[in-house]
């Protein structure tokens, strides 16, 4: 679907608009609705902005594309950001779309799983990104790796529902509603539940891009997060707009994850896309705690508040 891009045409074409790419971290689906959005509303147009979205994947290095210029922008998991930083390269969030993590335990209903400390002995399969928020979860409920056995297999349910593993990763804005829509019955156990708190789509751009054009990036991010509060109000409207850029999209199940991800996305506790240094630096303590991290690090050099403050400054 790469070739599909020239659907991300600007709703008013000009010559005077300056052509920005974004490399998203998946294929289109829901995730990705507030950029959507912006695209099909004419935001980024109104921003002298002519955007194209870049599908994602499984082999896909989305912050190698944005350190390389293939993306000005890229969506990545906060984790996986701050690792980069880590390892020496200059890229920096900008904004946080998914406030709270997706990523979620599940277990049959009729398992008696329902806690990381029912993990002991099981068969646990884990996708290598959300590693960390599985060993520091079963560490705060006494467990280590070695108490159970982590498996690494295909990208669907059907290993769970065939007893072959006991419970398996997934996002509730994406795996639940699958095995929902097959009418099964889920435990479902979330990190947030045990202090584990780790942002996951962070929008982010090079050290760069900030240095030599801070405008482009203020223009930008106003159309972005214009973009998702239309989602967030407009839920039932997303899975239409999915299939400008995915015609094989199942619009109903689009909608059911935008739906899914409002709480993720529109947290109350103030606006779409705010990101807090506490976060940050709580995230980095996880990591160094499970020893992912283990390079020296200033947290405050992965990210930047500059353009929500002056975003907000606008509003005010």
């Amino acid at each position: 679907m790469m070739g599909h891009s020239a659907c991300g045409a600007p709703a008013r074409p000009s010559p005077s608009l300056t052509p920005v790419t974004v490399q998203l971290r998946w294929v289109h689906n829901a995730q990705f609705a507030g950029l959507y959005a912006a695209d099909q509303n004419g935001y980024y147009a109104d921003e002298g902005l002519a955007v194209t979205l870049i599908e994602g994947g499984p082999t896909v290095d989305f912050i190698q594309s944005v350190i390389d210029g293939d993306a000005q922008f890229g969506i990545t998991n906060a984790d996986g950001l701050i690792l980069a930083r880590a390892a020496g390269n200059p890229v920096r969030a900008i904004a946080t779309i998914y406030r709270r993590n997706p990523t979620v335990y599940m277990s049959l209903g009729d398992s008696g799983i329902t806690r990381p400390q029912d993990f002991a002995g099981k068969r646990v399969r884990v996708v290598p990104a959300s590693l960390p928020i599985l060993h520091a979860m079963v560490a705060r409920a006494g467990l280590t790796p070695d108490d159970y056995t982590e498996v690494a297999i295909a990208e669907n349910l059907e290993p769970l529902f065939a007893g072959e593993i006991d419970v398996s990763s997934g996002f509730v804005t994406n795996e639940v509603l699958v095995a929902q829509a097959a009418g099964k019955d889920l435990n479902l156990i979330f990190p947030d539940d045990y202090g584990v708190h780790f942002y996951s789509d962070t929008i982010f751009t090079t050290d760069q891009l900030i240095a030599e054009n801070p405008e482009l990036i203020t223009r930008f991010l106003r159309a972005t997060l214009k973009g998702w509060v239309f989602a967030v109000e407009n839920p039932g409207e997303i899975g239409a707009i999915v299939q400008h850029y995915n015609p094989q999209a199942d619009v109903a199940m689009e909608t059911r994850k935008m739906t899914a991800s409002l709480p993720l996305v529109n947290t109350g506790e103030d606006r779409i896309g705010a990101m807090k240094g506490e976060m940050w630096a709580g995230m980095a303590q996880t990591l160094r705690e499970q020893e992912v991290l283990t390079r020296a690090l200033a947290i405050d050099d992965v990210y930047t508040l500059q353009f929500l403050q002056a975003l907000e400054s606008d509003q005010r």
